[in-house]
């Protein structure tokens, strides 16, 4: 296939595509076989074709004549492709009305010039002469067009059917001479059937009368029909908004959802925990209320734990609620015991005891129940409620409070796994330290002195309180490491040697391989590993100066020092408590910093209670 200017419109490739696909409709891949580049490698050759928007060169159209050949046999098959593209075309009411006042074959073979500057530009029609019942054309084919006998013949098709566009028989077409065959042109005589000229007026104004009536039938009709498509649109708009709207809450629930699961995974606070996840119930999923209920340590009871929605007086009220679990009548230990959530539409119509504490005081207009569970255990049931006839709970606020549970649940054991774990640890160090303290009475309760210290400095300099309980743990810990000094040193009686106190100054470095198998606190050892640096880089064991002591380990020292001065020892007595700050104030700038020197003298008054409490042991 010779390619060669886009000159055919795709008018035309449709008609033979259409054509095969009345005739053969499981053969219209074949037509496309044979195809050179791009066409073979198109995505969608046929939807291409049949785009009349599209153009193509003749080359091309010649081939599929070829090909529609092949399939049906019919050497003459272009001829009836361009017959049955008229008679197959959809026309719109008005273009049949204009058809139908032409009136005319004469008109319309006038126009003949014009249509094939809209169809193609491989040719120019030359109207030679028309009479009532005749015309005879000349087609003169342009330059660089595929030179192919197929194209004559289609257009003679096109043009037999004219006559049919106004309610005529189709036309004869008689060639007369062929350019395909070496002349110059083509040349045709197109006839049709005459009127005389009574009938002929005749015809023309019933035609146009009946037409016109028609096409106003036609008009109502497709009125009808729109209005039936656009109610239609209008109900699949508002059926999408719905589904929108829904989507979106969707979306934003599973958004909270994940933001939640993501915090949660951080946090090792079971109050925290309950804090973290409550909130988003009542912010994001619309509930006025939601509550926690957890079994107690026993397993005989659920009792309140933790809730959100009400003023904190109204929640107040419930901090004694439990139900015993042998109740199976009520609805939260059935859904403990049944591992499965509970949606009450209507609270009302449900049949619940009236008399129940939070039936009574909270009035509920539904309400969901979901046991909360983790590693197969049930821990637990969370509680969330609307009020108001117009926000009744779906089926989708029990699938997203069910997934919300489970991650409440896993989030809350976790973090009570952790703190038993952290009271565990804690326990037996502090046990340790103690045991140390006992032996010797002038450090007895030195450690707790020094915690409640710190906490309190802690406060001044406006610290987190998950920071403050860190610096807590790390207090009572700090001197974990004389565990490992010799007990002959730890309880001199007398002022220590050089040697001695090298050995002593071992003791933070102790205490950190001592605590470093204890995970919640392995970022938090600077306390005791720093807690002898001094400002001004002349303490131990790493020789620290200014801001490279962590701020922790300074709070920790200001804290010891004082109680150290504090406290009596056999070689020396005690010093009186302001004293001691003044001793503080004047070592700040060497080996206290003065920020920490002034929030320990802001703190002292608290300080001074426990220092208080000290002198009556």
């Amino acid at each position: 296939m010779r390619e060669s200017a886009n000159d055919v419109s795709c008018l035309n490739s449709r008609a033979v595509i259409e054509y095969i696909r009345r005739s053969h409709p499981d053969q219209v891949n074949d037509l496309f076989a044979g195809l050179p580049c791009p066409w073979s490698k198109m995505p969608d050759l046929p939807g291409f074709l049949c785009d009349e928007n599209n153009w193509i060169p003749s080359g091309l159209i010649v081939h599929l004549f070829q090909r529609a050949g092949e399939i049906t046999g019919n050497n003459d098959v272009a001829f009836a492709i361009g017959y049955e593209s008229i008679l197959h075309r959809e026309f719109s009411y008005w273009q049949k009305i204009f058809f139908k006042i032409l009136s005319s074959p004469r008109i319309l073979v006038r126009r003949a010039n014009q249509l094939n500057i809209k169809l193609n530009s491989t040719k120019i029609v030359e109207l030679i002469y028309d009479a009532p019942g005749r015309a005879v054309l000349r087609w003169h084919w342009r330059e660089g067009v595929a030179r192919s006998a197929c194209l004559c013949a289609y257009n003679k098709g096109i043009y037999s059917a004219l006559p049919t566009l106004i309610g005529r028989p189709p036309g004869r077409v008689e060639e007369s001479v062929c350019a395909f065959k070496g002349a110059p042109y083509c040349e045709i005589t197109l006839s049709w059937a005459a009127l005389s000229s009574v009938r002929g007026w005749a015809d023309r104004v019933f035609t146009r009368k009946s037409t016109l009536y028609n096409a106003l039938q036609e008009i109502d009709t497709d009125k009808a029909l729109l209005r039936q498509r656009f109610d239609e649109m209008n109900r699949m708009n508002l059926e999408l908004t719905e589904l929108n709207a829904e989507l979106r809450q969707k979306v934003t629930m599973l958004k909270a959802i994940n933001s939640a699961t993501r915090t949660l995974v951080s946090v090792t606070d079971t109050h925290r925990v309950l804090e973290q996840t409550m909130a988003p119930i009542v912010d994001v999923f619309g509930f006025d209320r939601a509550m926690i209920m957890l079994v107690n340590e026993t397993g005989t009871t659920l009792e309140y734990r933790f809730g959100v929605g009400e003023s904190p007086e109204a929640m107040q009220r419930l901090r004694d609620y439990s139900i015993p679990l042998t109740r199976d009548q009520n609805l939260m230990v059935r859904v403990l015991k049944k591992k499965k959530p509970v949606l009450i539409r209507d609270v009302e119509s449900a049949g619940l005891n009236p008399t129940n504490r939070i039936l009574a005081d909270f009035r509920p207009s539904s309400f969901i129940v979901c046991p909360l569970i983790a590693d197969n255990r049930v821990i637990g049931i969370l509680g969330a409620d609307r009020r108001g006839d117009h926000k009744r709970l779906t089926t989708n606020d029990l699938e997203f409070v069910s997934i919300f549970a489970n991650n409440i649940a896993t989030a809350f054991l976790r973090a009570r796994l952790d703190e038993q774990l952290k009271t565990s640890y804690v326990s037996a160090v502090r046990a340790l330290v103690q045991a140390i303290e006992e032996k010797d009475p002038y450090t007895r309760g030195h450690s707790e002195r020094v915690a409640a210290m710190v906490v309190q400095i802690a406060h001044v300099l406006g610290l987190p309180d998950a920071e403050i309980e860190y610096l807590r743990l790390g207090s009572i810990l700090h001197d974990v490491g004389k565990i490992g000094i010799p007990e002959s040193i730890v309880r001199s009686p007398k002022a220590l040697s050089s040697a001695e106190m090298r050995i002593i100054q071992k003791h933070p470095l102790k205490g950190v391989e001592i605590l470093q198998p204890i995970a919640f606190i392995k970022d938090h050892l600077h306390v005791v590993r720093n807690h002898h640096e001094r400002w001004d880089g002349r303490g131990y064991p790493d020789g620290l100066a200014g801001n490279d002591i962590p701020l922790g380990a300074q709070i920790v020292a200001v804290a010891d020092a004082f109680d150290a001065m504090t406290s009596s020892r056999p070689y020396r007595k005690g010093m009186p408590p302001r004293q001691a700050v003044r001793e503080i104030r004047k070592n700040a700038g060497t080996q206290f910093s003065h920020r920490m020197a002034e929030a320990f003298e802001r703190a002292f008054k608290t300080i001074s209670s426990a220092v208080a409490q000290k002198g009556t042991e």
